[in-house]
């Protein structure tokens, strides 16, 4: 390195610092010009919006804009937008040119559900109920048929709110395992309730009813599946099927159509 390209070297870092000191000092002078908003996930398909987020900080700021940026309470806002059923984790900053930034972790979808209430909802890996999405249907496994369950928006856990019944949690266990499982997350594509409290699986492919029965052994019972699925029903002339029954132990009975 020449001389004069350690000069230059030194003035650069030395303006730097100069900035970041200037920034520190003058911070409350700043004002706020912009609001960027990202999300976390790219990959996936977004269950909220920016505007969702953009009504929540302009409900708690409403002339943010032009305002000095050190006036926002952070933590303070993060814990607002974390309220918000779809959002996981929210991290709100101060960009040094008066921008200010969010970046939001969404919760990710594993069941919809279709209660007899009508009002259709989301559980996510975790287990908590979320709003559908106003930005179309998140491709996913779906439950309907016999769910008394009316959800109103809000933070509700599967495991832990004493309202929720057997069925919810016995749906998010079955979703759970199902969305664990590459390939019978492939195949399975619903989840019906019947009157008497029995679970009957839908394949994406072809029209037979999976009779699964009650909870008892239901880990085993969807094994069986999966390893009748990749060794027997290619041999078989499956679609002359009606039912695959994995009530019994140890067994799969199937019925032909009339």
């Amino acid at each position: 390195m020449t001389e004069k390209q350690k000069i230059y070297a030194f003035v650069s870092i030395a303006l730097i610092g100069l900035t970041v000191i200037l920034y520190a000092l003058f911070s409350d002078e700043i004002l706020c010009r912009k609001v960027e908003i990202e999300f976390a996930d790219t990959g996936t398909q977004n269950i909220i919006s920016k505007k969702d987020i953009e009504q929540i900080v302009f409900s708690e700021y409403k002339n943010l804009l032009g305002s000095p940026i050190d006036n926002v309470n952070l933590d303070m806002l993060e814990r607002k937008i974390e309220q918000f059923p779809s959002v996981k984790k929210a991290d709100v900053f101060k960009k040094i040119n008066g921008v200010l930034g969010i970046k939001i972790e969404q919760r990710k979808p594993i069941l919809r559900v279709f209660s007899d209430s009508g009002n259709g909802f989301y559980i996510d890996e975790e287990g908590e109920l979320m709003p559908l999405s106003k930005k179309g249907t998140v491709r996913i496994l779906a439950a309907n048929g016999n769910i008394n369950y009316n959800y109103k928006n809000g933070i509700v856990k599967v495991k832990s709110d004493t309202a929720i019944g057997e069925t919810l949690k016995d749906l998010y266990a079955l979703a759970k395992y199902i969305n664990a499982d590459d390939f019978l997350n492939a195949q399975i594509e619903q989840i019906y309730v019947t009157g008497k409290k029995e679970y009957e699986l839908i394949p994406l492919a072809g029209n037979q009813i999976i009779m699964l029965g009650d909870m008892f052994n239901y880990d085993k019972k969807l094994n069986r599946l999966k390893y009748f699925y990749l060794h027997y029903i290619s041999r078989l002339a499956w679609k002359n099927y009606k039912y695959i029954n994995l009530k019994y132990k140890g067994q799969i009975v199937c019925t032909e159509r009339q």
